[in-house]
């Protein structure tokens, strides 16, 4: 095994125990803050402050793992959710748990910014999409398993001790790290201002467009069906959830490769389509198999165009530059998910589940007609800090 294979899969292992880290914070976490006494609205505004920074964070996060060592900005994002989580159950003071919210928010944009751009550091330019790809299994494989894991056992673990294990898992992926050789690439010549490394560059404009629209299908799917099983009567979406793990993992395993190989056009205007069938059928479905359909066609589509996304940000900037270029493709990405629950939400009120979802199917259908010009295989932008 190679040096650069070996701190691929560092990372990687990493990259997993910070996310069993985060996934265990998904349950106890709003059990604890309404369990202090928090009303409804109160817990609403400390688990929203995970959002709002993660959002403002990104940038800032990509232009600091291009100008310091990208493990020492993962092992501050893992010090981040560890102060974040394990300090959690020491207080029921709600301006401090908001305070810690938001160090958990910062964690996770640190750690999964500089690892991205840190693993397309490791990946040679012939398999960076298939690398990414693979590596985004870490996540998938977190979230598919561990909140139900934590949900079995938190009567044994307690509230405060799932608190704490997700802060010593977050610390230990962050040491993991350090583990990984350097690979910093130089940067020469004059520094511009920070202000205009915080702008996005004009050639990652149409592939941050093609982010978000992949991020308002991904979100309609996370926060709406919920409240789609349960008006429908169709039972818990744990399920439903689960599926789309696995589906995604597979989605991941199969077509990374192919990311790699030939013109991306055509794979990724499946997955434009694929994907808005998938909410199309979330729209129209009055049965649990037709949810599980849905959600494996939503997995398929969004497990080709995320790590196919974060690689054509990368090709389109210089290697000193990875790091912007990862925070930018997941700037776009955050604000499909969250500007985009504020677009659907009228929708929602007006037109009901159906209405939502048939709009975010058409709206995430439009990506097919974006996908020739963001899809051209450029050559990187000359290093600008």
């Amino acid at each position: 095994m190679t040096a650069s294979s070996r701190g691929y899969w560092t990372v990687w292992t990493a990259t997993l125990l910070f996310f069993v880290a985060f996934y265990t914070l998904l349950v106890p976490l709003p059990l604890y803050l309404a369990g202090v006494g928090l009303p409804d609205w109160l817990v609403g505004v400390v688990m929203g402050a995970f959002g709002v920074a993660s959002l403002f964070s990104r940038p800032l996060a990509g232009l600091l793992s291009d100008r310091w060592d990208r493990r020492y900005i993962m092992l501050i994002g893992a010090a981040a959710l560890f102060v974040g989580a394990a300090g959690v159950s020491l207080t029921a003071f709600p301006p401090l748990l908001f305070v810690l919210r938001l160090l958990q928010a910062v964690g996770y944009v640190a750690f999964t910014t500089a690892g991205t751009a840190l693993v397309s550091d490791l990946a040679a330019p012939e398999e960076r999409a298939a690398r990414l790809a693979f590596f985004g299994i870490a996540a998938n494989v977190a979230m598919t398993i561990v909140p139900a894991a934590v949900s079995a056992f938190l009567d044994r673990l307690t509230i405060p001790g799932a608190l704490t294990l997700a802060g010593l898992l977050a610390a230990l992926g962050g040491a993991l790290a350090l583990f990984v050789p350097s690979l910093r690439t130089p940067v020469n010549g004059p520094q511009p201002a920070w202000r205009e490394l915080l702008r996005p560059p004009a050639v990652l404009l149409l592939p941050m467009a093609a982010s978000w629209l992949l991020g308002l299908g991904f979100g309609a799917y996370l926060q709406f069906v919920p409240l789609l099983a349960e008006r429908r009567g169709l039972g818990p979406a744990g399920l439903i959830y689960s599926v789309y793990g696995v589906s995604i993992i597979l989605t991941r395993l199969v077509t990374g490769r192919r990311l790699d190989q030939g013109d991306r056009v055509p794979i990724l205007r499946a997955a434009f389509l694929i994907l808005a069938a998938g909410l199309a059928i979330f729209a129209l479905a009055y049965s649990m198999p037709l949810l599980l359909v849905a959600a494996a066609c939503v997995a398929a589509g969004g497990g080709i165009l995320h790590p196919a996304f974060i690689a054509i940000h990368v090709e389109r900037m210089a290697p000193a530059e990875r790091g912007r270029a990862v925070g930018f493709f997941y700037l776009g990405f955050d604000l499909g998910v969250g500007l985009g629950a504020w677009v659907l939400s009228p929708i929602l009120q007006t037109f009901g589940l159906t209405g939502m979802y048939l709009f975010a199917a058409v709206a995430t259908a439009a990506g097919v007609f974006l996908v020739h010009r963001v899809a051209l295989r450029v050559q990187a932008a000359p290093a600008t800090g």
